[in-house]
């Protein structure tokens, strides 16, 4: 992974203005960027025998215009090489980016990546891939990330933090959520299959979408999803799986008979168990609704499950045993159980494309953004953050459920 001829001139700069700015910020969950930004970093602490897993940048912007530019730069620094390393994935999940083990950076524009700017008072996670070397003994390093973004000629200083990574002893399960922001308008096709119908208006629908992975060493037999919409926006059609408060902006989803293996067990792409799934949840925005506008503050946090029998059944059943009773299962790392999303709402009648991701750098129009900005930095996720981006991807076709941005995404 050597750098690119066509990159040394932005790595030197980049470089340049790294050494130049940048600031640690110690180990406070979101980094003090000016209130333009936030960003996290969650999910590092990994069970030994897993040898890779992705967690999620997670950036929001708090501006009321979406960035022409994001940068974010990762430092190995006090992480021994021989025990684990990070890169950026593959496919341009992350943006444009060069560097080696020891450092790294990406670069986000709006000429090449629009979809992965964060749109205002919205959030995006990009994909960070961690790879454990380290087999037999726990392990604690840290390594630093520092980001900035740029919108035209006003561009923020970057701001870093470090961040713990921790290899414990703990054969558990160990999911993760990623839920991207609603911008698409969405109708219920033949098969209960969604079609986007373009950017998301004053009543009508879209669907909250969220992936969940199991990234440990245990199967779950079962998920429960806690989900809360933004003021203005109410769940239509739950699934029987759901129950829904009083309100309509809250449900609790309980899938008792969903099993999540983990990815290194996930290999015959002809069964029926998977390590990875992608779940749905329709959402309406009030008529009455006042657009553009970011409705901010939307969460979905997720549980694994399991059996408790008289004898221990396995996570291939598709339903649980007469004398079963799911219980939430042991999470090696749950600070990435939990996800943020906004719900953009365009203005009637405004342009854009069918893509689920809604264009969000193309033109970056003035959006008001509503929600305390308590409410945007937990958006962000929680914890210790940050990051397909919205592309949770494992290395097999059963590991990795696409977050389908197309026209047609399948119902779960």
């Amino acid at each position: 992974m050597a750098f690119g001829h066509r990159w040394l001139v932005r790595t030197a700069a980049a470089l340049l203005l790294l050494a130049g700015t940048a600031t640690p910020v110690g180990s406070a969950s979101a980094a003090d960027t000016g209130a333009k930004f936030t960003f996290d970093l969650a999910g590092t602490t990994i069970p030994l025998g897993v040898e890779r897993k992705r967690v999620h940048l997670r950036l929001t912007n708090l501006t009321d215009k979406t960035p022409s530019e994001v940068i974010f730069y990762v430092r190995s620094l006090e992480l021994d090489s021989s025990k684990a390393s990070l890169i950026w994935p593959e496919g341009g999940g992350s943006g444009e980016c060069d560097g080696d083990y020891s450092g790294w950076y990406c670069r986000i524009e709006s000429s090449l990546f629009p979809e992965l700017l964060p749109a205002p008072g919205g959030t995006v996670d990009l994909p960070i891939d961690i790879r454990i070397h380290e087999k037999q003994k726990p392990y604690e390093g840290r390594f630093h990330v520092e980001a900035g973004m740029a919108w035209g000629e006003d561009r923020t200083p970057l701001a870093g933090k470090w961040v713990t990574l921790t290899l414990v002893d703990d054969p558990e399960s160990d999911l993760s959520v990623v839920a991207p922001d609603v911008k698409q308008s969405v109708r219920v096709g033949a098969g209960g299959r969604l079609a986007s119908t373009g950017p998301l208006n004053p009543g009508e629908t879209g669907a909250v979408r969220y992936r969940v992975v199991n990234q440990g060493r245990k199967a779950v037999s079962g998920v429960k999803a806690t989900l809360h919409l933004p003021k203005g926006v109410t769940f239509t059609r739950p699934p029987k799986e759901c129950a829904v408060g009083d309100d309509g902006r809250s449900a609790v989803c309980t899938y008792d008979t969903l099993a999540l293996v983990p990815a290194s067990q996930d290999t015959n792409p002809n069964d029926s168990v998977y390590s990875a799934v992608e779940l749905h949840n329709l959402a309406t925005v009030s008529a009455a609704t006042k657009a553009p506008v970011t409705l901010a503050g939307g969460t979905v946090q997720v549980e694994g499950l399991t059996e408790r029998t008289d004898i221990r059944s396995g996570p291939e059943h598709a339903e649980l045993p007469a004398n079963a009773v799911a219980v939430r299962a042991a999470d090696v790392d749950d600070s990435d159980n939990e996800d943020g999303f906004a719900v953009v709402v365009a203005a009637s009648g405004s342009g854009g494309g069918g893509d689920d991701d809604g264009g969000s750098g193309g033109g970056g129009g003035d959006l008001p953004i509503t929600g305390p900005q308590s409410g945007l930095i937990a958006g962000a996720g929680l914890a210790m953050v940050a990051g397909g981006g919205i592309m949770l991807l494992l290395a097999r076709r059963r590991r990795a459920v696409p977050m389908i941005s197309g026209d047609e995404t399948p119902a779960v």
